[in-house]
């Protein structure tokens, strides 16, 4: 093979390149010489005259003079086949991508900044748009699950737009209905499972037996629920799931009949369910029978979930149409709850307010993810705008380069063509690095944020992950691409190879694509770092409110709940819970103990229900969240005793029913907390009256964020038990929490009353606490690393724009200098250009940052979405830290010597 590169190298040395360009275009046109002489080759021309006339045609004439005047007219392509088209393109290709290469082996720096800063832009929207896909995208893992909806009721005279369903609605809808293919009744709890080894606490869901035929879930092993099982009265059965199958059994087969204790009652196992058999946000154990009683069901009594599948063409309209025809039949079919008159429920006004399950699953979730993947974008934005310029800066200096190819005969398509590879190979090698990063950091995401995304979910790198990468980095290579091809593709072949083009300085036009890169890129990082911001906000904000209770690491929480079946008599239950109380209480280190039914603080709201007011007759009952408890909880919690005084145990056991009321309730109704004192109040008319004795401080029941809803502290005795659970909370509050040997002595205290009661949900107040601004903290530490980030890129794009600009007025500032400028007023002129920059970033940046902050509305607590102090100090914060990255390669070149600035070109 002739060596091409000598003959090529003598053409070129009157340019006096540099050694890496002349090795560039030296590589190439000999690929080129080379694609030519094996041409000829094939054509049946022997060695010796194929390398005399690829000489010829390389040689003839002034192949730079003929090319340029060829440039200056028409050219009329002649006709060609698809096929020859397509391997023309083909071969174009092979060749750009050779070139790609060559040129990215001889630049590591510049492939490794590139790469870098498109791997980090890239992996995290990716990772985040794998969350978006399995909570927004995917459907749920149901066959035709976009035909099953939550039978979610609203009654807007009542102020509740989110009631669950009941026995009573389920037996009106599942005989009358005419839009339903089925229904189905379900809700969550624990129960106690003992046997072999300790007692256990399971969690457990109670469904009627349409629910897993709904779901079109087919068993492992076993059968589902049969209607039979699911009579009151029948023999009790249970369903395990299979990660329960695999810990408690070892997965053998032979559990199918076996009887397993639950809450006391012997379980028959009818079946195993599948591995992949998830349930909404619930981890679930086992399944029993929910076994609705008709002969017990009530109007308007909502406490369990419902769920129907719709018939095929039925619309959520014409379902929601059909469930008000079936109101009034509800109403009129089951009984009243006692104390309720039809005037108080027809004024409730309920109605449907049904939703798809995908909807209902999801909740308020969307808006965090979609927020999340907006600011995420906005990071790749500024990482393509970063790589965009360090494009522009590299095809500048390329100039020479693309006039030597386009006078040796390349057309503007090639050149374009070819730098657009080099973009996409660039944003492909980023892509994939990206995806690796992304399947890395997803499962530390996933983690983090496990307990807001329902375990029903399946998030993962699935195909349209990958089809998702694959376009994002496709069209990340295009949008920073497309910049130096629009500049550089028709480069100026007399004025480069003229001479100018090395002594000239940079005309201004060559500066805005970069300096509107840079404007781009503040704009964006202020968009992020005030929604950060906001959301530091929002976090201090929530951190500062008091939640009802004081040192929460200190107080250790439990949950208990006494089978039906185990005891019985409901006075028994109540002298029981007792007995644990002065057990807990008397362990070494315990300070005080307590306990209260429902739920814990801060978690989800208890029970309520209308209570009327003696001194108030014919007035409207008030609505009031209800809690049983025991004497000491507020000195357990911590919790301020306001007015009155304390409830004692001699409260649970006389004639004379006593309760305590919260803070904001005493003062709405009665003036202050000493005026409700010695107020009466009661449940219904067949209820006792409740004399006030006690007014506590505000708890937040439901949340951080959320109001403290008026409450209600009532004693455990038996003329309440109606409406009265099993199950309670104890709260322990001890140094010892979390030490060892702590939760052994709670739980040998328990057996010492009843030995088959196991503990469940054992937690730490603090852990809860914790909990309660989960989402909160994972949007903040999200949006904080994405604003940090993008700043970062920020301030390199500034930091390599005025370097860039810089060395491209060396020669000028070296004038200036030598006629007498000083150092302060040239470190002005250029920071000032600079700092107006930035000026027109943050003004652009203000309207993004607000728009966002709108989106981000329901995200807020304790700060407005326009709130003055944090976009005021983010934006002094941005021009402050890219003055510095702008002050220190100015106060560089205003060091040099100024008769070498004026040499150096």
């Amino acid at each position: 093979m002739p060596d091409w590169a000598q003959h090529v190298r003598t053409r070129l040395s009157p340019l006096r390149l540099s050694p890496t360009r002349e090795v560039e275009i030296v590589d190439e046109l000999s690929q080129h010489m080379d694609d030519r002489y094996r041409e000829l080759i094939a054509g049946d021309v022997s060695p010796e005259e194929a390398t005399l006339l690829v000489l010829a045609e390389f040689r003839s004439g002034n192949v730079l003079a003929r090319r340029m005047a060829s440039l200056r007219q028409a050219q009329v392509p002649a006709p060609i086949t698809l096929g020859a088209s397509t391997g023309h393109v083909l071969s174009d290709l092979w060749q750009d991508l050779r070139y790609a290469a060559r040129v990215f082996w001889n630049q590591p720096a510049f492939v490794a900044t590139a790469v870098l800063t498109l791997t980090l832009g890239i992996g995290a929207t990716t990772g985040i748009f794998s969350v978006v896909n399995g909570a927004l995208i995917k459907p749920l893992p149901f066959p035709e699950s976009d035909r099953v909806i939550a039978l979610v009721h609203q009654a807007p005279g009542a102020n509740q737009y989110k009631l669950a369903a009941s026995p009573a609605i389920y037996f009106t809808y599942r005989e009358n209905n005419q839009t339903f293919e089925s229904i189905a009744l379900w809700y969550s709890n624990t129960a106690s499972m003992t046997g072999a080894g300790n007692p256990e606490e399971v969690r457990r869901l109670q469904s009627t037996h349409e629910l897993l035929p709904l779901l079109r879930v087919q068993p492992l092993l076993g059968r589902t629920f049969s209607e039979a099982d699911d009579r009151p009265g029948s023999p009790h059965t249970v369903i395990l799931t299979h990660g329960f199958w695999q810990r408690r059994f070892g997965g053998a087969p032979a559990v199918l009949g076996e009887t397993l204790v639950v809450d006391g009652a012997p379980h028959e196992v009818l079946g195993v369910l599948p591995p992949a058999f998830r349930f909404f946000h619930q981890q679930v154990d086992i399944l029993t029978p929910a076994r609705p009683d008709r002969a017990r069901a009530f109007v308007p009594s909502t406490g369990e979930r419902g769920i129907a599948r719709l018939k095929g063409g039925v619309t959520l309209d014409q379902a929601s149409a059909d469930v008000a025809r079936m109101i009034p039949i509800l109403i009129d079919s089951f009984p009243l709850v006692p104390g309720v008159t039809r005037e108080a429920v027809v004024n409730m006004r309920l109605g449907p307010n049904l939703r798809w399950l995908k909807d209902d699953v999801i909740g308020d979730l969307d808006d965090v993810l979609w927020v999340l993947m907006a600011t995420i974008g906005m990071l790749l934005l500024v990482a393509c705008a970063n790589v965009a310029n360090l494009q522009l800066a590299r095809s500048e200096a390329r100039r020479q380069e693309l006039a030597i190819r386009a006078a040796l005969g390349a057309g503007w398509r090639r050149i374009a063509a070819s730098l657009l590879v080099e973009s996409i190979v660039l944003a492909l090698m980023g892509g994939i690095a990206g995806l690796a990063l992304a399947a890395t950091m997803l499962p530390v995401l996933l983690s983090i944020a496990a307990q807001d995304l329902p375990s029903i979910l399946e998030i993962n790198i699935d195909p349209a992950v990958l089809v998702f990468t694959l376009s994002l980095s496709l069209g990340a290579g295009l949008v920073f691409g497309l910049l130096p091809v629009v500049k550089y593709a028709h480069p100026n072949v007399a004025a480069m190879l003229g001479g100018g083009g090395r002594t000239h300085g940079p005309s201004p036009e060559r500066h805005r694509a970069r300096n509107s890169l840079v404007v781009l890129q503040v704009a964006l990082a202020l968009v992020l770092l005030v929604a950060s911001g906001l959301m530091i906000r929002t976090f201090l904000s929530l951190r500062g409110v008091d939640p009802g209770f004081t040192d929460p690491e200190q107080i250790q929480t439990l949950h208990l709940s006494i089978p039906r079946d185990a005891v019985r008599e409901f006075d028994r239950v109540i002298r029981m819970q007792q007995e644990i109380w002065h057990r807990l209480s008397a362990i070494a280190g315990v300070e005080s103990a307590a306990f209260s039914s429902r739920s814990l603080p801060l978690i989800a709201s208890g029970p309520t229900g209308p209570f009327s007011l003696a001194d108030k007759p014919g007035a409207a009952p008030v609505q009031m969240e209800f809690r049983y408890i025991s004497p000491s909880l507020f000195r357990t919690m911590g919790t301020r005793l306001v007015a009155g005084r304390d409830l004692q145990w001699t409260d649970y056991s006389g004639a004379r029913h006593v309760a305590i009321v919260s803070e904001t309730l005493a003062r709405r109704e009665w003036g202050s907390p000493a005026a409700a004192i010695g107020k009466q109040m009661r449940r219904s008319e067949k209820s006792p009256w409740l004399e006030v004795v006690g007014v506590a401080g505000d708890v937040r029941h439901r949340g951080l964020d959320q109001p403290a809803p008026d409450t209600v502290y009532l004693t455990s005795t038996e003329a309440l038990a109606p409406y009265m659970s099993r199950a309670a909370y104890f709260f322990v509050r001890s140094e010892r929490v979390g030490k060892a040997g702590f939760i052994d002595d709670l739980q040998q205290a328990i057996w010492s009353v009843n030995g088959s009661l196991p503990l469940g949900s054992v937690q730490t107040m603090g852990e809860i606490y914790h909990r309660s601004t989960a989402r909160t903290s994972l949007t903040l530490a999200l949006l904080s690393i994405t604003g940090a980030m993008t700043l970062a890129l920020g301030l390199v794009g500034i930091y390599g724009v005025i370097t860039y600009t810089l060395a491209q007025r060396t020669r000028e500032i070296g004038v200036r200098m030598a006629l007498g400028a000083g150092n302060a007023g040239l470190k002005r002129m250029l920071l000032r250009q600079v700092l107006l920059l930035v000026a027109m970033g943050v003004a652009l940046g203000l309207g993004g940052a607000a728009l966002l902050a709108r989106l981000m509305k329901s995200l807020l607590f304790g700060v407005g979405a326009l709130d003055v102090t944090t976009y005021v100090t983010v934006s002094a914060i941005l021009v402050i830290t890219a003055a510095l990255a702008a002050y220190l390669p100015a106060r560089r070149v205003t060091r040099l010597d100024p008769m070498q600035a004026m040499r150096k070109e």
